[in-house]
């Protein structure tokens, strides 16, 4: 998948765009990862009891050049994308993945078109 400018995420009635104003330090203070091919990941988990390899996660990329993004909500293994809004029980998910986004909106990472 290619880096976009724009995501919606399946269930999600929110739009989110890159932020004009990102800088790279506020990716690392954020917790992402920068990558040997020059992005940035950052991986969350959006099951409170569970590690980050044994839960539904929030995996978001920026590119190297900070104007694309990925954001996803993957399985445990992380390979396939998962609906939050559809899954059984899903209150404290759904919850858990504005508060990162919604951090993210807050360091000027990106922003609620």
């Amino acid at each position: 998948m290619a880096f976009e400018k724009e995501i919606k995420i399946p269930g999600d009635d929110r739009t989110y765009v890159i932020s004009p104003r990102i800088r790279r330090y506020a990716l690392t203070d954020t917790g992402f990862v920068n990558q040997k091919n020059g992005t940035f990941v950052m991986e969350r988990s959006l099951e409170s009891m569970k590690p980050i390899t044994g839960a539904v996660k929030l995996k978001v990329v920026v590119n190297g050049t900070l104007d694309g993004m990925k954001i996803k909500t993957l399985n445990p293994a992380g390979t396939v994308t998962v609906n939050l809004f559809k899954m059984k029980d899903n209150a404290e998910m759904v919850e858990l993945y504005h508060f990162y986004l919604e951090e993210l909106i807050q360091r000027e990472i990106i922003d609620e078109k």
